[in-house]
């Protein structure tokens, strides 16, 4: 094989990785911090390895609230509000807001909302101790996309 088409294929490698390092940066250096509370189910996988999949409180909006959410595969915002250092459900829209209220975009499946930031992926053999008290610090940027930055249980970061 020729050179040429050896280097081509290594530096579109390189890009794609630095695209891919660059695109999670761009959110944790542009989006704002929240704490969100959330437990833990199934914590492992033969082919990924020990994981911590994560089940938020703002997963399953309150009956009182619109219904945006109950629509299987339907993109929703979910408005959040402040109740002490964590945050919560205010509010389920099909559209994005316009004033400047914090809100994640997820998709609803049979009344539950997916974010995307469902994984926590942990070191071999700490999947198992899971503590039933997590706290999810994730980034959101201004478009609503969130990204997990780390988990805390009786406020120390988890796992150790």
């Amino acid at each position: 094989m020729k050179t040429w088409l050896l280097r081509i294929i290594l530096i579109l490698q390189i890009s794609g990785l630095v695209g891919l390092y660059a695109y999670h940066a761009n959110i944790e250096n542009n989006g704002k911090t929240y704490l969100l509370e959330c437990h833990s189910a199934d914590p492992r996988d033969l082919l990924s390895g020990d994981y911590v999949f994560l089940r938020y409180t703002i997963s399953v909006p309150p009956e009182t609230l619109s219904d945006a959410g109950k629509a299987s595969g339907n993109v929703v915002y979910v408005l959040l509000r402040s109740v002490g250092s964590v945050w919560e459900i205010s509010d389920v829209s099909p559209v994005p807001p316009t004033d400047d209220v914090p809100f994640l975009k997820g998709r609803a499946y049979a009344g539950q909302i997916d974010y995307g930031i469902e994984r926590y992926y942990v070191p071999e053999g700490k999947g198992k101790q899971v503590p039933s008290d997590l706290l999810a610090e994730i980034v959101i940027r201004r478009d609503g996309t969130a990204q997990l930055k780390r988990l805390y249980s009786a406020g120390k970061p988890w796992p150790k």
